[in-house]
């Protein structure tokens, strides 16, 4: 099964050993910007602040087992084009462009913290919860 891990469950696979090794196992799919946002969240959040090096190398470690389905700039404009119609404005976006993404990439599934950043914005994924 394609799985597409969002930012939020790509952090958690840095803390969880068990969903570290299912994103082993199956070598799962995300876009290249949830890197950024996986840096961003571990050197930045008060909760889970790391120095530059050790989150420099958990990105590492996590692109290795990882799978990237980019999108376009023809692809992100059509996503930004139907914005209004499922409710997405301000950062929401970003979770609208994973979830086209995940559409992009065939994935069956598309692992997130809270489904409710989701409700509504893929058209073929189903959204998991962990």
């Amino acid at each position: 099964m394609k799985t597409y891990w969002d930012f939020s469950a790509l952090v958690e696979a840095t803390e969880n050993a068990e969903l570290r090794i299912r994103l082993h196992d199956q070598n799962g799919i995300t876009r290249t910007h949830a890197l950024a946002e996986v840096f961003a969240c571990l050197t930045g959040n008060p909760e889970r602040r790391m120095d530059h090096e050790s989150a420099v190398e958990a990105v590492k470690n996590l692109a290795a087992d990882l799978d990237f389905t980019d999108l376009s700039s023809a692809e992100v404009i059509a996503a930004l084009s139907q914005a209004r119609k499922k409710g997405v404005r301000g950062g929401h976006v970003h979770d609208l462009l994973h979830a086209v993404a995940a559409d992009k990439a065939g994935a069956q599934e598309l692992l997130t913290l809270d489904g409710n950043d989701f409700r509504g914005l893929p058209e073929k994924a189903r959204i998991v919860e962990i």
